[in-house]
């Protein structure tokens, strides 16, 4: 394979990271956790600051992978701190809607 071919496959590459700490200016709503343990308190920040102003009916899967994507368990207990503050529920589907 040549240098050119391997170079514009490359520049297809789409990366985004960070998105959550680029959300950070909008603002987090309050949300209080009731236990440190389960959750970290930053990254249920961040996912009800995601809920907030990202459309409605996002994936729950989707919220996990953009808080940690190479731990999802640490995403997912930052979504079930949010439902077990009530601030936000997950429908049948999967979906993840805000309340608060």
């Amino acid at each position: 394979m040549s240098a050119l071919r391997r170079r514009a496959r490359e520049e297809d590459e789409f990366r985004v990271t960070g998105v959550a700490s680029r959300l950070d200016a909008y603002g987090t709503p309050d949300v209080s956790v009731s236990s440190e343990t389960e959750a970290e308190p930053e990254l249920v920040e961040r996912a009800a600051t995601l809920l907030a102003v990202m459309p409605r009916n996002q994936l729950r899967r989707t919220i996990e992978d953009l808080l940690s994507p190479h731990d999802r368990e640490r995403g997912r207990q930052a979504v079930e701190a949010l439902i077990d503050a009530a601030f936000a529920i997950e429908d049948e589907t999967g979906h993840l809607r805000r309340i608060a």
